[in-house]
Order: structure tokens, then sequence, then C-alpha cells
């Protein structure tokens, strides 16, 4: 795994279900650094004009509902996450607020199109790649099948994981959590105690120390 030295990560979430992945690899990678998670939710009144206020309502209770998925997702880390819900122009909006919270990176998610549909369209996550002055990590959102899928082989995989990274792997002090696409294993090894991410479709792991904040 590459060394990364973020303090605070911001992360667009549009509540959508293929964001999770997003959201997990967030997560993941905070609690492996240390660091605080930015969630941001932008309702896009860019596109609207004279939106009703029921409406806007709605847009905005459905924005709560993302960062709360958020919130949860990073329940059983010690990871500190902030929230946001703005209003206006989405790729604007992740521009701004780089520079609101002093985040050091993004991570997003992308649909991952290709093509003339992709060159005709555009996407907020290309215009953010552009022109944002962090480094910006995506995540394509689309669904993949699950190849650990079992809480049996999450602990095995996190096993190896802990000791392809030098630690000596003891015993599971809890249940494996599942997510919507990833798994948390927490594990004691002869060094201490971790939480191990996987992403239940790649395999990819994340190693966060526990106790360590």
């Amino acid at each position: 795994m590459e060394e990364l030295m973020y303090n605070d990560i911001l992360l667009p979430t549009d509540g959508s279900k293929g964001n999770q992945r997003a959201i997990d690899h967030a997560i993941a990678i905070a609690d492996e650094v240390d660091a605080t998670v930015h969630a941001l939710h932008i309702v896009n009144t860019s596109e609207y004009d004279g939106l009703k206020q029921s409406a806007l309502d709605s847009l905005e209770a459905s924005g709560t509902d993302a960062l709360e998925r958020v919130e949860d997702a990073a329940s059983p880390t010690s990871v500190e996450v902030q929230t946001y819900l703005e209003h206006g122009s989405p790729y604007r909006k992740i521009l701004t607020t780089v520079n609101d919270v002093g985040a050091d990176a993004i991570i997003m998610g992308t649909s991952g199109r290709t093509g003339l549909d992709r060159v005709l369209l555009g996407s907020v996550a290309e215009r953010v790649i552009r022109e944002a002055t962090v480094p910006v990590t995506t995540v394509r959102t689309v669904d993949e099948p699950m190849t650990i899928d079992s809480p049996e082989a999450a602990v095995e995989h996190a096993a190896d994981a802990l000791t392809d990274a030098g630690h000596e792997p003891v015993e599971t002090t809890d249940d494996p959590y599942r997510g919507t696409n990833s798994w948390i294993v927490p594990f004691r090894g002869d060094d201490g105690r971790f939480r191990v991410h996987i992403d239940g479709a790649t395999g990819t792991t994340r190693i966060g120390r526990s106790g360590h904040r």
C-alpha cells in the first residue's frame, strides 16, 4: 500500500447506493492515516429555476440521509466525520469546500463512463480532477459482486493482510462488520489492535490501528 499523509479528506456524496464504495474507501484511508472525513452533499440548485420550497425540503432531506450514511459507515471505527449540506453547482461547491475545510485530498465516486457519452456530457468528477489543487482519488461506483462474501473469508483475508504488513495476527476481537461493499475486521496482533478494511469486490485492504487517537 502506498504511504499517505492526509489530515483532512473531503468526501462528496450524492446518496446513491453505488457511492457506498467511495464512502468505504474514504473511511478506510482515514482510519489508516488518522484523518478527518469531511462529508459533503450538494443540493444542485444550479439545475433548477424557481424550485418550490416543498421540493427543496425533499432534496435537503435526501442530502441529510446521504450524510448520515457516511456517519454510519464510520461508526465501527474511530474516524471523525464532519458533515456539510450545501446548495449550488456541485463541482464549484466541491472546489470551494476544499479551501473552506483545509482538505488535503478529495475522494469521490465516478460512474466511469467512457467514449462519446463522456466527451459530450462530462462529469463533476472530471471537472474536479482538472481544477482541484489537491490530489483527487476517484472510485468507480458500479456494483461489483462480493468475492469475499463470508465472515470466515473476511477474517482469513484480514489475517493475511496483517501478516503481509509485518504484524503477527493473534485473534479477532469482535465479529467482522459487513458494509454494503466492504468488511471491517477487528484484530488483535502481537503488537497492538487493528481494524482491517477490506473491499469485498477487489480484496483491497487498509489497516487502521485501534486506540491510536
